[in-house]
């Protein structure tokens, strides 16, 4: 999943990203607002301050590969969204940063700070893939901005394989398992 970033004309650093509907966390896609949305994807594209942020819906046939010119004309087509809160730790009453990446396997994850779904009070940065879910109770502040083998890599240390997991002889299923 192509992350992008660009300078718009007036000097804004913007990021966009895919949602895709395998990459949403089950709670959500069941969820009215997503409508038609839901079924196709969206585009989202956001300020790296977090102070705006556009969602655009289809996703434009290889919008990855516009010109940055072209990438602020799109954010004109798309729907205007709250401001989020700061990438990292933050608790603004904004909606998070999200990323999307592909690890190397082929399965798309989705990664944002959330509020903890039983703690009040308390965020997680939560990485999604369709009926998966990993919960991060420390993570680095500036996830946001890290390229996708770094956040490959932060996934991978958060949701470590059991040893009691592997059974000798059986074949290599996770990038940390011991060669056989």
């Amino acid at each position: 999943m192509p992350v992008r970033e660009f300078i718009d004309s007036k000097g804004v650093e913007w990021r966009a990203w895919e949602v895709t509907p395998d990459s949403i966390y089950p709670p959500t896609r069941g969820e009215d607002y997503l409508a038609d949305c839901y079924q196709l994807g969206w585009v989202v594209l956001e300020t790296k301050t977090g102070d705006r942020r556009v969602r655009l819906c289809p996703i434009p046939a290889d919008w990855h590969q516009l010109a940055p010119n072209e990438l602020e004309l799109l954010l004109q087509r798309g729907e205007r969204l709250p401001a989020t809160a700061p990438a990292g730790r933050g608790n603004g009453s904004g909606l998070p940063a999200a990323r999307s990446f592909r690890y190397p396997g082929g399965r798309v994850w989705t990664v944002s700070v959330i509020a903890h779904p039983t703690l009040a009070g308390v965020r997680v940065l939560r990485f999604s893939a369709g009926g998966r879910g990993v919960d991060l109770d420390e993570w680095p502040e500036n996830w946001a901005d890290l390229r996708d083998d770094q956040l490959i890599d932060v996934l991978r240390r958060g949701w470590p394989r059991p040893s009691e997991a592997l059974v000798p002889g059986s074949p290599r299923r996770r990038w940390d398992d011991p060669q056989n």
